[in-house]
């Protein structure tokens, strides 16, 4: 095969299973080998190979960038850490209310102990922390998982409902109730049992969503504090939201051959571009209007 890289590394017997999660965490997918002093096979999504023997020998073997791999395994076969209690439960986050252009993404997730154990060791963490391409490979690792429940509200669906709402926050605690409900009654239709669900609180007043909620939400025990994210199942849902945002960003750019900056500061002159490219009117299916900044992109 050529322009194939070949790396062996000397791993220690009791990092065996590590090594083996935290592949198959990656969506590296077991073989069968009948070689006698193999203790497992592995080929990732890009068709590479790690076979792992017994003597404690891995070896890599792909035309992909087997440096971090690698770099993963190294830094993630460190130290054990001790075990976590965890129960299976439901976590809420939104990426993209600071944003000026872009939609607004709100995800719930619930995240059960097999999707606990993958997040874990693929380091998910606050979506905030994380680069664009980074948070694109983690949202990958995980997309196809079936628990969680997205709402996107793109631009002219904002700028609409806060015209009714009057108020941002009531928006957000809508779509945070609307994940919520979809989440739990998908739940309960599968017998997957709910603990809990924490919300990253973004009102100072914690009735601002379940005020919000109907009757199935009403009946769950509902945790929310400001930095949620330090939660796993908060931290999950940051993720996949700014996953979906970063897609449909990408979308965007596209669509109009132009480049949409993130956040809400340094954005007046891309949008007073924008506008004199495509007008003002097109302008309500990129950005919240609704933001002050339209007053200093339009005046």
């Amino acid at each position: 095969m050529s322009n194939q890289n070949t790396i062996s590394l000397e791993i220690e017997k009791t990092d065996f299973p590590k090594v083996k999660d935290q592949l198959l965490a990656q969506n590296w997918i077991e073989q069968n080998d009948t070689n006698q002093y193999v203790l497992f096979r592995l080929k990732s999504p890009a068709g590479s190979i790690a076979i792992m023997y017994f003597s404690g020998k891995l070896v890599l073997q792909g035309r992909e960038d087997l440096s971090k791999i690698i770099s993963f395994l190294k830094k993630k076969n460190i130290e054990e850490k001790p075990k976590e209690e965890f129960l299976p439960h439901f976590g809420v986050d939104e990426v993209g209310k600071g944003d000026y252009f872009g939609p607004l993404v709100v995800v719930g997730c619930f995240v059960n102990e097999e999707l606990f154990k993958k997040v874990k060791l693929l380091g998910f963490a606050d979506s905030k922390k994380f680069s664009d391409s980074k948070i694109e490979n983690l949202y990958n690792l995980v997309k196809d998982y079936p628990y969680y429940y997205a709402s996107i509200v793109y631009p002219n669906e904002y700028n609409r409902l806060t015209k009714i709402y009057k108020n941002a926050s009531l928006l957000l605690a809508k779509q945070h109730s609307k994940v919520i409900e979809e989440g739990l009654r998908d739940l309960e239709s599968k017998n997957e049992v709910c603990n809990y669900v924490v919300i990253d609180q973004f009102s100072s007043s914690k009735s601002r969503v379940t005020s919000e909620l109907g009757q199935l939400g009403k009946k769950y025990k509902f945790i929310q504090f400001h930095k949620g994210e330090s939660d796993i199942a908060v931290a999950t849902a940051s993720i996949i939201a700014r996953g979906i945002f970063v897609s449909e960003w990408k979308k965007m750019n596209m669509k109009y051959d132009f480049h949409f900056p993130k956040g809400a500061s340094n954005v007046i002159d891309n949008a007073k571009l924008f506008v004199s490219v495509h007008g003002k009117e097109e302008l309500d299916n990129v950005a919240k209007t609704s933001f002050k900044t339209t007053k200093q992109v339009l005046g």
